[in-house]
């Protein structure tokens, strides 16, 4: 049994601490963090709204936030919020205060920056300036590259339906 334990023992030791994959925890930030920082220096904030029963929210945590691209990307050009849109807690932002809806059994900060548009999960895009942009619905990697990319690239020289056709994607789908 020893022989064993000092076999299997070393080769567990090494398969740990030479494990260099990102574990990618640190992707999310607070909305107070996002607010302070904001007065430094102006990037896009991307607002990841879901909800604990939203199987499509949880498939994106899974799979495109996930991925070492959008990861990356996210990381380099954006803040980012995670943002429960049934939470109960107030948010404050462009100096109006954003409460749980009784009527709608959501968030009005969610409500707000969806314009009304209420699937699950919603990415938003609020640029520098305060202007919302929603996406409603699951993305995958390519969608997500693609949406990231023109808000840091082409916005708003150009319109998405223009950068839309000549959009060539290279994330790769694997890289997790």
């Amino acid at each position: 049994m020893q022989k064993v334990l000092l076999l299997v023992f070393p080769i567990l030791l090494l398969n740990t601490s030479f494990n260099t994959v990102p574990k990618k925890k640190d992707l999310w930030q607070s909305w107070k963090e996002i607010q302070a920082l904001s007065k430094q220096e102006k990037k896009p904030i991307l607002v990841d709204i879901y909800t604990n029963w939203c199987v499509y929210c949880h498939k994106m945590d899974a799979t495109t936030y996930k991925n070492d691209s959008v990861y990356q990307y996210l990381k380099e050009h954006f803040y980012r919020f995670k943002f429960n849109g049934e939470s109960r807690d107030t948010l404050e932002w462009n100096n109006k205060k954003f409460a749980f809806n009784n009527n709608y059994q959501l968030h009005d900060f969610y409500v707000y920056v969806a314009n009304g548009n209420l699937m699950l999960p919603t990415t938003v895009i609020i640029m520098p300036d305060g202007q919302p942009f929603a996406t409603a619905g699951y993305m995958d990697i390519t969608a997500m590259e693609k949406m990231l990319k023109y808000f840091i690239t082409s916005y708003p020289a150009v319109k998405f339906a223009d950068y839309n056709r000549i959009f060539k994607g290279n994330w790769d789908d694997s890289k997790r």
